[in-house]
């Protein structure tokens, strides 16, 4: 299994997303582009991809991938962080291009210290490596730390 950081402007020809700086206790959204062409994500090693960074004091409600390009035939990710790998999406379907989601409404996730939000290639359907797939990841968060917010207090 190896992990990629598709946040930090590490792999070559993918830009690093626009931070994102949360105000306390406002709704947020943390996007990213996934470009697999430009990494490879071997489905049999089980590699992962982080793909968003979530700051201390985050509550994610909910995420989701928008397949931009889909992958080929049989491809899947979970999508999840580094305590739950399948949290928002369990060998989700990335081989048509649409909304991929779980079918089942998570609970949401606070998160106490910085992470992020990953995929992970999985063999769940076939062993397909997700090399053609352009993911767009998306997580609706909540800021519920008012040391996010230079502004002060949110009442």
């Amino acid at each position: 299994m190896a992990t990629y950081n598709f946040t930090d402007g590490s792999i070559t020809g993918v830009e690093k997303p626009h931070d994102t700086t949360p105000r306390g206790y406002e709704l947020f959204v943390l996007r990213n582009i996934v470009d697999c062409t430009k990494q490879t994500l071997d489905a049999g090693d089980g590699d992962v991809a982080q793909v968003i960074n979530v700051p201390a004091g985050t509550l994610v409600l909910y995420a989701f991938i928008n397949v931009r390009t889909a992958e080929g035939s049989n491809g899947t990710v979970d999508l999840g962080y580094g305590g739950n790998v399948d949290q928002w999406g369990d060998a989700l379907a990335v081989d048509a291009t649409g909304i991929a989601q779980s079918p089942i409404l998570t609970a949401p996730v606070f998160f106490n210290a910085a992470d992020t939000i990953d995929i992970t290639a999985t063999v769940d359907t076939a062993d397909v490596d997700i090399d053609g797939a352009v993911l767009e990841v998306v997580a609706v968060c909540l800021a519920m730390n008012d040391s996010i917010d230079a502004g002060g207090d949110p009442t």
